[in-house]
């Protein structure tokens, strides 16, 4: 490149598109993800899956004209590294590789840096020769050269990260390494591809335990050394928007990544343990899953009645069970019908999972202590016709909620009961009058997911699933189905309801009305062969059977 037209970014993209190696469409992508990103070029590229590391650095030399050339050996690099910053090198993936009568000849990740460059040209005193190398080999070298001097392995070795853990830059080193991206990546490539909805990082003593969830189930576990602890937990951090050196207190966010092609949310939990930080992150999607209530497993009976409750002009309608039972994909089916023309919607979440088109959706934020009872209390007065509330958690909330229906507005919202009958004796025993119940509640639908039988199962007639099956991996189960009882309020329930009724007397009188139990909503799954009895016994206690 001569002076007048010097290095760049937008350069080296059009060069790719001129040679026919990226496509438009590549290029606005890494424009894209450098807007937001503070990630250095070369790494944005090799994280969005366009370009392989060693073809960029050739795509890169090609570009500067620059020659092709082998890293040196380390004994060699000792010499024209002396004096020379490894913490510097380590930031800017950077190492000088020999010299040349007046100039200095370097090995650069990323030479479209502009300010890393001239650093380095202050740095040597002297015109520089730059020659492009993958991230990960300038770092190996790095590492090898710290070998020798003070005994440090290569890559992740059990002196660097653990050694300097109060040091934000250090941290910030090592999550820009190569290794930790890798790491990284791979552990959110293999949730992705396993279809995983959460990932589990376990740090204990002597090694970091990898586990997935896969069908409501954690498995497939796999241990990496606990030196790359530090690494892994700041690149999340950083990806997230977290303070990379709070260790002391749960830090919840929110990270974004490419994976096979597609652009993968993830909320990100962290909490310190006895033996380090132990890391979640659930799986989500940019956008609302295209489900309906027939492919969540409600039949066409319960989709009738789903319809009609969710109908009602005003009152509130609850979705109840434990957590991941799917409630939030249930509502969400609930919002996407209702969501048209001439309908107000909002929600209030924590944390919004997915994005809905037309519907306002806000996050409640505790750090600057907006509740759910201070953000339903505001959205009331946005002149809304249905509300989303992610969840009743206290008293006030619930008063409010209450106060909404008994004003015009169609709540929805969920409750953690194991029944749907459970649900309304939840709101009485919060302080709801049974009145106030009776007359704005509209209906509970309860749920729990439970596990299909896997093809190969089902071939052997119930038997052994087949070890090698793709589907479940000899599991012998394959996706999941809701199974659901509805609870609707009517003449019957209310009257039982106002005379103070238990739990037990609630259910019955709503079997009595028409309800079918969750217990029975299985058996009739087990009896039409979509699962077994071993799946409903995990899922439901005896109890709860009919």
């Amino acid at each position: 490149m001569n002076a007048s037209n010097p290095p760049s970014i937008s350069g080296f993209i059009a060069f790719l598109q001129d040679k026919g190696r990226w496509s438009h469409e590549a290029g606005q992508r890494v424009r894209a993800a450098l807007s937001t990103s503070y990630l250095p070029f070369d790494v944005v590229v090799t994280e969005l899956s366009i370009t392989r590391d060693d073809d960029l650095a050739e795509w890169l030399n090609d570009y500067l004209g620059a020659a092709q050339v082998s890293m040196p050996e380390t004994k060699a690099l000792s010499q024209s590294c002396e004096g020379f910053d490894l913490a510097f090198g380590r930031a800017h993936a950077t190492i000088p590789i020999s010299g040349e009568g007046a100039e200095q000849v370097v090995a650069l990740a990323n030479p479209l840096d502009e300010a890393a460059v001239a650093l380095l040209e202050y740095y040597f005193d002297t015109k520089l020769q730059i020659r492009v190398f993958p991230r990960r080999e300038i770092v190996s070298a790095i590492d090898g050269l710290l070998s020798l001097e003070d005994g440090a392995v290569n890559e992740i070795s059990s002196n660097s990260p653990l050694a300097f853990e109060d040091d934000v830059d250090r941290l910030r080193d090592i999550a820009l390494e190569a290794p930790i991206i890798s790491l990284v990546s791979t552990i959110a490539q293999s949730g992705f591809d396993s279809g995983a909805t959460d990932i589990h990082i376990e740090p204990f003593q002597d090694r970091i335990r990898i586990r997935y969830r896969r069908d409501g189930l954690l498995s497939n576990s796999e241990y990496v050394p606990k030196q790359a602890l530090a690494g892994i937990a700041t690149r999340i951090k950083i990806l997230a928007g977290l303070n990379i050196v709070e260790r002391r207190l749960p830090q919840d966010g929110r990270m974004r990544l490419a994976l096979r092609g597609n652009e993968v949310d993830f909320r990100v939990s962290i909490i310190p343990s006895v033996h380090g930080e132990t890391i979640v992150l659930r799986l989500l999607h940019a956008q609302v899953p295209s489900l309906d209530l027939s492919k969540l497993g409600f039949d066409p009976a319960a989709r009738d009645a789903v319809a009609e409750l969710a109908r009602s002009p005003h009152g509130v309608l609850i979705v109840t069970g434990p957590t991941g039972s799917g409630k939030t994909t249930t509502l969400y089916s609930l919002v996407r019908q209702l969501n048209r023309e001439g309908v107000k919607i909002f929600t209030i979440e924590d944390p919004v999972e997915y994005q809905m088109e037309g519907v306002t959706q806000l996050q409640v934020n505790s750090a600057v202590e907006l509740d759910f009872a201070r953000a339903l209390r505001s959205v009331l007065r946005q002149d809304p016709d249905i509300i989303l509330v992610g969840e009743i958690r206290d008293r006030e909330t619930a008063q409010i909620a209450i106060q909404a229906a008994l004003t015009g507005h169609l709540v929805l919202t969920t409750l953690h009961t194991n029944t749907a009958a459970g649900a309304v004796t939840r709101l009485r025993d919060m302080g709801i009058e049974e009145y106030l119940i009776s007359a704005t509640l509209r209906g509970v639908i309860a749920q729990r997911l439970v596990r299909v039988l896997c093809s190969c199962a089902k071939s052997d007639g119930g038997g052994e699933p087949g070890t090698a099956c793709q589907s479940c991996g000899g599991q012998g189960y394959s996706g999941r189905r809701a199974i659901y009882e509805i609870l609707r309020m009517g003449p019957g329930l209310a009257g039982v309801l106002e005379r103070g009724a238990s739990e037990a007397s609630i259910e019955q009188q709503g079997i009595a009305d028409g309800m079918i139990t969750m217990g029975v909503c299985a058996e009739r799954l087990v009896r039409d062969g979509v699962t077994d009895q071993k799946e409903i016994a995990r899922v439901l206690n005896t109890s709860d059977v009919s």
